[in-house]
């Protein structure tokens, strides 16, 4: 039988799926978890945002705000990472979003 604490459990998830770290202009740094690890509330926050944001209806403000709570939600310290994100321009905010997308896929098996 096989035994595995919760603990190890989340460990291990958290370590197949890599964060993408973003240094923030005073040097500290900022963890954008993957989709897969975060806590069902954020998750469903994001998924929803991600809607908006694919959406042919919105408006680019929508967006941006969607792309926001995206990327707050995905983010391990969103206290710190608020004022940076809210001084960064959109196609950056776009940029970041696909390098997040991309680099916290599902690691292939």
């Amino acid at each position: 039988m096989t035994k595995i604490s919760f603990e190890d459990l989340v460990a291990e998830v958290e370590q197949s799926y890599k964060a993408v770290q973003l240094e923030m202009p005073d040097g500290n740094v900022v963890n954008l978890r993957a989709l897969a690890v975060l806590p069902r509330h954020e998750r469903r926050g994001v998924t929803d945002a991600i809607k908006v944001v694919n959406s042919k209806t919105s408006d680019a403000d929508k967006q941006e705000s969607a792309i926001d709570a995206v990327l707050l939600a995905a983010s391990d310290r969103p206290d710190l990472f608020e004022s940076a994100l809210d001084a960064m321009p959109l196609g950056a905010k776009a940029k970041l979003i696909q390098v997040w997308s991309e680099e916290t896929q599902a690691p292939e098996a």
